[in-house]
């Protein structure tokens, strides 16, 4: 019986179900983590607590990692999901590179592979799935689901690119092309696919342990070849009524700009992204940078009104030049006091961030997990 039957099976409470979700994010996030502390930290009982927590010990999903140091009080056993248990191929997809990965259920990357980004999807295909194939294995063992982050637009139902402009690919069925081939090489799994910056906010909101439990707004900004904006607004992922909330990267900031993929002029992600910022900074005019990066950042934050940025990619290398002027040029053309918004940098890097956001989203599934921040 599986896991999801046999928790079926008893009619567990709304209550209880919940709870079991609630201790299971705060794993994923702070595992090893003792029973004591998961009590702290989610405010459930510790006979809850333990009761819930040998559940997901019975059927192996979570094992003993060893005991907290020597110091006051009894030594308590420390918890994480087991590496053994599943495993999921996150994929990151990048406009030179393509960033293939196994993450298992502790959130360790085991395996890391990098291939050339192909705009021909079915070479791009069949090249991915060869490196995917070597994880698995001789006896070809199958990951609990592949995720791939695309920097693009993707529908609804997770199976279509809608359109990645940096590879001319349009309302491509990405995750069924990967599929066909994963079947041919003897793997039968799941496939989807997400946006980068919706995977990274993820990421960054479940494994960042700085960002405070109570943050319950926030708005992350990846910078590469363009700009990608993920969303958690109300304690949860948002993605708007199509899937595509968080294209702000296409709002124009000057009309006379340059031409975009998308037919406008000077829309914000044309004007700072990585190859942009790299050419203020051969002109040491990064002050210039910041301020066409201030002004479409503000536009958000007047919008949303969030309680934290992070800021991933290509800005991180200069984070102490940038951090300062961003914060003074934000308090110059805000519409409210910003004394409760913090920005930060991210935990993760601009390519780690949409891998464990993808891992997460998929392992989550598995563990039949709909709460927390999906």
């Amino acid at each position: 019986m599986s896991f999801t039957e046999r928790r079926s099976a008893g009619v567990p409470s709304e209550l209880r179900e919940r709870n079991l979700k609630t201790i299971i994010d705060v794993v994923f996030r702070y595992q090893p983590v003792s029973r004591t502390n998961i009590a702290k930290l989610t405010g459930i009982s510790k006979p809850t607590v333990s009761k819930l927590v040998g559940l997901l010990m019975s059927e192996n999903y979570i094992v003993k990692t060893g005991k907290t140091s020597s110091g006051l009080g009894k030594r308590q056993e420390l918890l994480s999901f087991n590496p053994e248990k599943a495993f999921v191929i996150s994929v990151d997809v990048g406009l030179a590179t393509t960033i293939v990965a196994k993450v298992d259920l502790s959130m360790k990357m085991t395996n890391k592979c990098e291939i050339k980004t192909s705009e021909s999807p079915e070479r791009f295909a069949c090249e991915l799935v060869d490196c995917l194939s070597d994880f698995c294995g001789a006896g070809k063992e199958s990951p609990a689901s592949v995720v791939i982050s695309v920097p693009g637009l993707v529908r609804s139902d997770l199976r279509t690119a809608i359109n990645v402009p940096l590879l001319h690919w349009t309302d491509l069925p990405l995750a069924e092309l990967v599929e066909e081939r994963l079947r041919l090489n003897g793997i039968v799994c799941g496939v989807s696919i997400n946006n980068d910056a919706k995977l990274g906010v993820l990421a960054e909101v479940a494994l960042n342990k700085a960002i405070p439990d109570s943050f319950s707004n926030i708005v992350y900004v990846l910078v590469k070849e363009g700009v990608g904006v993920g969303l958690y607004i109300n304690g949860s992922l948002y993605v708007g009524s199509n899937h595509i909330a968080g294209e702000f990267g296409h709002m124009s900031i000057d009309p006379k700009g340059p031409e975009c993929s998308c037919g406008r002029r000077g829309c914000w992600l044309t004007m700072v992204g990585s190859r942009e910022l790299d050419g203020f900074i051969r002109e040491n005019r990064l002050e210039d940078y910041i301020e066409l990066f201030s002004v479409g950042l503000m536009n958000i934050v007047n919008g949303l009104d969030p309680n934290l940025v992070v800021i991933s990619g290509a800005l991180e290398q200069y984070w102490e030049r940038v951090l300062p002027s961003l914060r003074a040029k934000l308090k110059s053309i805000a519409l409210f006091d910003q004394s409760s918004m913090e920005i930060m940098k991210s935990a993760l890097d601009d390519r780690e961030g949409p891998i464990f956001g993808g891992a997460l989203m998929v392992l989550r599934k598995y563990l039949d997990i709909e709460t927390g921040v999906l």
